[in-house]
């Protein structure tokens, strides 16, 4: 069972990945799908298929919380 974060804990996650971001020119991106979240850092060029492919190899998750903890973990950038 997945516990539900409080306001304050994704503050506090956000500002996390914002300063990772940093090394990518400050570009962070987040994706909401039917049934997943995705968040990388940097911006694919969703106009090419390199870019497209690039938000396939993401991982899903079932909450933003968990797809910015990942990021802040693995650091998985464009």
């Amino acid at each position: 069972m997945i516990m539900q974060r409080s306001e304050s804990d994704l503050r506090t996650l956000i500002t996390l990945v914002e300063m990772k971001a940093r090394d990518y020119d400050g570009h962070l991106t987040i994706m909401r799908f039917s049934t997943e979240w995705k968040a990388m850092l940097g911006t694919p060029n969703l106009d090419t298929g390199e870019g497209r492919n690039q938000v396939r190899t993401i991982k899903g998750y079932e909450s933003l919380e968990q797809a910015l903890l990942y990021l802040i973990i693995e650091g998985q950038g464009a």
